[in-house]
């Protein structure tokens, strides 16, 4: 195999005493172009010398368009942390491999961009104008042979031309945005065959939700961030056969910038059920901010009921927001929960003591309910309303009591020791409001009764 084109670099770090080289090499030999990235750095860690090794390579077979991608990486056995493990890959046609090594193993040299100066980026540029020089006169389609991949490129000008030349070469013909598509799905020949060799009309035909209307709304370029077909064929399955009619009611394309964390399908049971996903859908962060995507929600929730109804639970979806549904989710948690442990378990202060504190509190005419915070659902559905670290504190209920006190929509909570009162805090821990001054005033004289009161854990609802 003839070498086309080689550089190697060297970069020292005087501090530390070390150096660190690359290596990048372009051979041809016909039928085959191979391109070599070797990044060895050299470093001080913890106050010990070391070194890692990053080796990538790819193989474009001219004739069938197919590229293999290796990837290596040795850190002489320095660490186990998963970022740097020693391994070597080595696999065809896989497009997220290849993306990798664009970036990581080609433009940024295995560091930030520009790290290894201005003569590696003149390296980079000539094995480009190398590849390109051989695949122009290669491609079926005139189009690739002048497209100005380095002026404008989709995600980089090597991978640009890489996958334009396998799809050229197989007679796929592409949409836009094929170049974050390709990294996720890959056109099966029977559903190419079915579609013109089209690849986005393959793809969702191949998931079962090829329309017109799809195809459209996938093709536009002007999205900022990428819709992945499997996220959308999950919202897709949620709600059957009419799921058109439902889908098009909210912005999926806002929800589906993320992968659906398994390959679990899941179908609402009845219309009803699908009215209250499109609404869930629709005020979905308008109430409260959720940490998790929509799309990673919803699988979570579903394949907790699927769960659930193995077990003999029949459970409705009935949530119309952000709010309804992580309520949902902490319900079905702890029956979850419950199941898995074969009991629950809560506090056993004397009943007399539990009516004393619970009766209402009336105050110029207002009521105040008190409600002690007992068992572990209590605990966590508490933490759930106040939006504060409730679901924590059951531990801590063998020597703290904890009490929910409510005035119609209002509520605050409070923790009690030895019949004094310890903190009060409001929603989220802000402040209590005054409204409920007096009612606390009343409330610590119930408790200063009971200042040497002892209680206990107990087990309940024992299934096994």
């Amino acid at each position: 195999m003839d070498i086309l084109f080689r550089h190697r670099q060297d970069k020292t770090d005087k501090k530390n005493e070390t150096k660190s080289f690359c290596e990048l090499t372009l051979c041809f030999d016909g039928l085959n172009i191979n391109y070599m990235g070797v990044f060895n750095f050299n470093y001080v860690g913890y106050g010990n010398k070391r070194n890692i090794l990053f080796e990538h390579s790819f193989t474009l077979n001219i004739d069938t368009g197919d590229v293999t991608v290796f990837y290596r990486i040795n850190n002489n056995n320095l660490t186990d942390e998963k970022m740097f493990r020693d391994l070597v890959y080595n696999k065809k046609n896989n497009f997220r491999q290849l993306i990798e090594l664009s970036e990581s193993g080609f433009y940024n040299g295995e560091k930030r961009f520009r790290y290894w100066g201005v003569k590696y980026v003149r390296a980079t540029d000539k094995i480009f104008e190398n590849i390109y020089e051989i695949l122009s006169t290669k491609f079926k389609t005139d189009f690739y042979k002048t497209k100005p991949y380095k002026e404008k490129s989709f995600i980089n000008p090597l991978f640009d031309i890489l996958v334009d030349y396998h799809l050229d070469t197989k007679g796929i013909k592409p949409h836009d945005t094929a170049y974050n598509d390709i990294q996720y799905n890959y056109p099966k020949v029977k559903w190419l065959k079915k579609n013109d060799n089209k690849y986005l009309p393959a793809i969702l035909d191949e998931y079962g939700i090829k329309t017109k209307y799809f195809i459209s709304e996938l093709n536009r370029t002007y999205e900022l961030k990428h819709v992945f077909i499997s996220s959308l064929n999950y919202l897709c399955k949620l709600f059957g056969d009419n799921y058109i009619d439902y889908v098009k009611k909210f912005d999926w394309k806002n929800h589906c910038h993320e992968l659906v964390p398994n390959k679990k399908i899941h179908v609402l049971k009845n219309d009803a059920e699908k009215d209250f996903m499109v609404k869930m859908i629709n005020n979905w962060d308008k109430d409260s901010i959720s940490y998790d995507s929509l799309i990673y929600s919803i699988n979570k929730l579903l394949t907790l009921r699927e769960f659930l109804e193995e077990k003999g639970f029949d459970l409705k979806f009935r949530a119309r927001n952000g709010n309804d549904f992580e309520n949902t989710l902490v319900k079905w948690s702890t029956i979850k929960k419950h199941i898995n442990r074969g009991f629950k378990i809560k506090y056993n202060p004397p009943k007399n003591f539990i009516d004393s504190i619970e009766s209402d509190i009336v105050v110029n005419g207002l009521i105040f309910k008190p409600k002690l915070l007992l068992s572990e659902e209590d605990f966590t559905m508490e933490g759930f309303y106040m939006k504060n670290c409730m679901s924590n504190q059951f531990a801590h209920g063998a020597i703290y009591f904890y009490v929910s006190l409510h005035h119609k929509t209002k509520r605050i909570n409070l923790q009690y020791r030895k019949g004094n009162l310890v903190q009060s805090y409001g929603k989220a821990n802000s402040p209590v409001e005054l409204i409920f001054e007096e009612a606390i005033k009343l409330l610590n004289e119930r408790f200063s009764k009971y200042p040497e009161l002892v209680w206990k854990k107990e087990k309940y609802d024992i299934t096994k």
